[in-house]
């Protein structure tokens, strides 16, 4: 028996001027798209609260992806995900980042590269092919990564980068260069999005992709 993958169309974005912002229910929105790796999940778990700029992101027990079909890239690029971890941190580091390189997202054939990051000061490159995920760099600290203590409250920015050329594709931290891999070696062409695993709260103030000549 074949599963669907569970799908839901959703809309970030938004000022609301002098309104309190308020979580909203998946079902309300659309334009966006999330897609949790196990089908099965509870979204109902996950919550997304419009700000004044961009929006909040908490996913309980989901990890998922985030996509605009429309935001795509090709050739030399850059794509960049600004975003703000919130703390208390939990037992478990999990990541949160940027992905490039998406084909049939709302599909069974779904591929991406995914370059996210941990609060205990790790990073981690992979690429997704339906339901399997191989590493391309396992886990590895870098002091550019900014993190929140245990225990406190408090928040922390990091931005991610993926820059494409004709041979090869750099990704940096806050402006850090982190890791570089030949362009024949990482599908990167395709749609940009991000990717927010679960017990996760994050704030994601932007995400673009710019043509480089």
């Amino acid at each position: 028996m074949r599963i669907i993958p569970q799908i839901v169309t959703i809309l970030l974005a938004g000022t609301l001027g002098c309104r309190a912002p308020q979580p909203v229910h998946l079902g309300q929105l659309s334009g966006w798209t999330v897609r949790p790796d196990n089908p099965s999940a509870d979204l109902g778990k996950l919550t997304l609260t419009p700000m004044s700029l961009g929006w909040h992101v908490t996913t309980g027990p989901v990890h998922a992806i985030f996509f605009k079909p429309e935001m795509a890239a090709s050739g030399n690029f850059t794509a960049t995900l600004d975003s703000y971890f919130f703390g208390p941190p939990g037992t478990h580091p999990e990541g949160y980042g940027v992905l490039v390189g998406g084909r049939d997202l709302s599909g069974p054939s779904q591929a991406y590269v995914y370059f996210v990051a941990a609060d205990n000061g790790t990073w981690l490159i992979k690429r997704r092919s339906g339901n399997r995920t191989t590493t391309v760099i396992d886990w590895t600290p870098s002091k550019a990564i900014r993190t929140v203590a245990p225990g406190d409250t408090g928040n922390v920015e990091n931005v991610f980068t993926v820059h494409a050329t004709g041979d090869s594709v750099q990704f940096s931290i806050n402006g850090v260069p982190v890791a570089s891999r030949p362009r024949s070696e990482l599908a990167v062409d395709g749609v940009v999005g991000f990717r927010i695993n679960h017990a996760l709260n994050v704030h994601v103030a932007s995400i673009g992709v710019t043509g480089d000549p």
